[in-house]
C-alpha cells in the first residue's frame, strides 16, 4: 500500500522550508532592485544638477574674456546740456487804447513787418474825446484828494519791532526814506535768528557736517551743514561778525575747498519806512536791537504814504490822458517801434466792454532784435548750467549753421514731470519766427586733473554708486566693492570725486545693450579707449540724451 505524503510530518516540514527560503531569496532581490534603482536615480540627479550648474554659471559667472579692466587715470572731462524747445520773441511792445475807446478796424496781421508810425488800427474819434472828458474829470476828484492829503503826517521814528542783530544799513543822516526804499527795497536788515549762510555745490557733504567757513579777510568761523538738496548745499554760522554778501570759502578738517559762494542774512527782518528824512541812525552794524530800540529818527514825515498813493495814481491818469491825446492827434492807433507783429489780441467788438480793464489790448509788436528758447534740462544736468554760459542754438528750417546764444535764466525748481527748465537768449536772424522749433547745445566746461573711470564700470542704486575693484578669474567673481562719489559725466567716462585714486584698477564686464540709469552701462572699452591725449582720457561733446547707446571697447 502506498503512502500519503501529505500525512508525512518530515515531509511538511521541508516544504515549508523550502518555499520560506525561495521567499527571502525574492525578498533580497526585491530589495536589491529597488536599491539599484535609487543609486542610478541618484547618480543621474548629480550629474543633472552639476549640468544645470555648470550651464547656469556659463550664463550668469562673467569670464574672462569679457571682464574688462581700466587702470584709474587723470584726465579733463567735458559734456553737452542739450535741449529742445521753441522759439519766443523777446522784449514785445505792447499796442493799446483807453478802456472806452472804441476800435473800428485792425490794420495788421501776425508776423508781417512793421515799421514806426505805420497805422495799426483807427478808432472812433467820438470815444476818444468822450474818453477824454471823463478822464479830466477823475484828475479834478484826485487834485483835491491830494490837497487833503498834505495835512497827514507819518511817524517820527522807526523801531525794530523783534530783537536780533543788526546785519544792514542802507539808510544814512539826510537820505530820504522814500529814495532809500526804492533803491533797496528796506531801510536796513536785522538777523532775527543768529546765523548767516552761504550756498554752495558739492556732493561731499550731508546735513549736519562740521566744517570752516574761511571769510574774505582770512578768519576763519565754524560752519555746519543745514540743508543738502540736489547738489546744493547750505552751511550756516554765527552773525556775529561775517558781513552780508561777503565772498567766502567752504573748507574741510584738512583746509581743503569744498566751495564758495556769498554769505546771506539766514532769517532776515527787512525795516521799512515810506516819508521824510532820516535824521538820525541809532543802531550799528553787527549791534544786537530789543523789539523796541529805536532804529531811525525822522524828519519831514508830513507827507503821508496815502499822498504818494494819490500822485502816483494822478501821474497814471496823466499818462493815459496824453496816448488819448496822441491818438486824437494822429487820427488813428500807430506802431510805436520798427519790427514785426507777433500777435494781434483784438478780435472783436466785445473787447471794448471790458469794464475791469483799465485799457483794450490791440497787438504785441517785437523789434525783432533777440528771440528766447526755453528747454527742458535733467535733474543731473541742471547744476551745470550757469547765467552766461554760451550755447548754440540750430534752427532747421532757417539755417543749416548754428547760431550762437546765451544762458540768461535758469529754474531750479521742479517741474511735476521732475525736469527743470533754463532760457537762452539768441539775437534774431532772417527767417526766425515765434514757434519754431530749435536745439541748443551748451558745453560744460571740463574738469582738469579729474580722476575718471568708464561710465561702464559705475554701478548706480538708489543709495548711492559704487565700482569693483578686484576680479577673481578662477571663480569669476568680482570683488572689492568700493563706495564712490560721482561728478561731471558724458555718455564715455564719468569723473570720480571721492572713493578711488589715480593707479587703482576697477573691473566691469561689458554690456552690449543697457538703458542708462542701470546696474548694466554702456561700455566704454579698457586700456586703449576713445578720446585718450597726452593728458589723460579727454571726453566727447556727447548729448547725454544718447547715453544709453552702447560704445565699443578693446581688449
Amino acid at each position: 500500500m502506498t503512502k500519503d505524503r501529505g500525512m508525512n510530518p518530515e515531509a511538511n516540514e521541508e516544504l515549508f522550508a523550502a518555499k520560506s527560503k525561495n521567499k527571502k531569496k525574492r525578498k533580497i532581490r526585491i530589495t536589491i532592485t529597488i536599491i539599484s534603482i535609487i543609486v542610478v536615480l541618484l547618480i543621474a540627479a548629480g550629474i543633472i544638477i552639476s549640468i544645470l550648474q555648470k550651464k547656469v554659471k556659463q550664463q550668469f559667472a562673467s569670464s574672462s574674456d569679457d571682464v574688462k579692466s581700466y587702470v584709474v587715470e587723470a584726465g579733463t572731462i567735458s559734456t553737452v546740456v542739450s535741449g529742445s524747445g521753441t522759439l519766443s520773441d523777446v522784449d514785445l511792445t505792447v499796442v493799446s487804447v483807453p478802456n472806452g475807446v472804441e476800435v473800428t478796424e485792425v490794420y495788421i496781421k501776425a508776423n508781417e513787418k512793421i515799421n514806426e508810425g505805420d497805422v495799426i488800427a483807427s478808432v472812433n474819434m467820438s470815444s476818444v474825446m468822450s474818453t477824454m472828458a471823463d478822464l479830466q474829470v477823475e484828475i479834478g476828484k484826485l487834485d483835491k484828494q491830494i490837497s487833503d492829503a498834505k495835512d497827514d503826517e507819518a511817524s517820527a521814528t522807526v523801531s525794530a519791532g523783534v530783537a536780533g542783530r543788526v546785519k544792514v544799513i542802507y539808510a544814512k543822516k539826510s537820505d530820504s526814506v522814500s529814495d532809500v526804499m526804492a533803491e533797496n527795497g528796506c531801510l536796513a536788515i536785522i538777523s532775527l535768528d543768529g546765523y548767516m549762510a552761504v550756498d554752495i555745490e558739492t556732493d561731499a557733504l550731508v546735513v549736519g557736517d562740521k566744517v570752516t567757513v574761511v571769510l574774505s579777510d582770512g578768519k576763519e568761523k565754524a560752519g555746519t551743514v543745514e540743508k543738502v538738496s540736489l547738489g546744493n548745499v547750505t552751511v550756516i554760522l554765527t552773525d556775529n561778525g561775517p558781513e552780508f554778501d561777503d565772498a567766502v570759502t567752504v573748507v574741510d578738517s584738512d583746509k581743503k575747498e569744498i566751495g564758495k559762494g556769498k554769505l546771506y542774512i539766514h532769517n532776515p527782518l527787512k525795516i521799512t519806512g515810506y516819508a521824510g528824512l532820516i535824521e538820525k541812525v541809532h543802531v550799528s552794524l553787527n549791534g544786537k536791537v530789543s523789539s523796541s530800540d529805536k532804529i531811525f529818527t525822522l524828519k519831514d514825515t508830513a507827507i503821508s504814504a496815502n499822498y504818494y498813493s494819490l500822485l502816483r495814481t494822478r501821474n497814471e491818469k496823466e499818462e493815459v490822458l496824453m496816448e488819448l491825446l496822441k491818438i486824437e492827434r494822429n487820427g488813428a492807433v500807430l506802431s510805436p517801434i520798427s519790427g514785426s507783429v507777433y500777435s494781434v489780441d483784438y478780435e472783436t467788438e466785445s473787447s471794448n466792454k471790458s469794464a475791469n480793464s483799465d485799457s483794450i489790448a490791440i497787438a504785441q509788436i517785437s523789434n525783432d532784435e533777440k528771440m528766447s528758447l526755453n528747454i527742458s534740462v535733467d535733474e543731473s544736468d541742471i547744476l551745470s548750467l550757469s547765467v552766461g554760459q554760451e550755447v548754440e542754438v540750430t534752427v532747421s528750417s532757417v539755417s543749416e549753421n548754428a547760431f550762437t546764444g546765451t544762458v540768461t535764466e535758469i529754474n531750479k525748481t521742479s517741474s511735476d514731470s521732475g525736469t527743470f527748465s533754463a532760457v537762452i537768449e539768441l539775437d534774431k536772424a532772417d527767417g526766425m519766427l515765434s514757434g519754431m522749433t530749435a536745439t541748443a547745445s551748451v558745453k560744460i566746461e571740463g574738469v582738469e586733473d579729474a580722476v575718471i573711470i568708464p561710465v561702464a564700470a559705475l554701478h548706480k542704486t538708489s543709495d548711492g554708486a559704487y565700482v569693483y575693484t578686484v576680479y577673481d578669474e578662477e571663480n569669476a567673481e568680482y570683488g572689492g566693492r568700493t563706495d564712490v562719489v560721482t561728478g561731471l559725466e558724458n555718455s564715455t567716462y564719468i569723473e570720480i570725486k571721492s572713493g578711488l585714486n589715480v593707479g587703482q584698477t576697477v573691473y566691469y564686464k561689458e554690456s552690449t545693450s543697457s538703458s542708462w540709469g542701470t546696474n548694466n552701462r554702456p561700455n566704454g572699452g579698457n586700456g586703449n579707449m576713445p578720446g585718450f591725449n597726452g593728458d589723460g582720457p579727454q571726453r566727447g561733446n556727447r548729448d547725454r540724451n544718447n547715453m544709453g547707446a552702447g560704445f565699443p571697447g578693446s581688449n
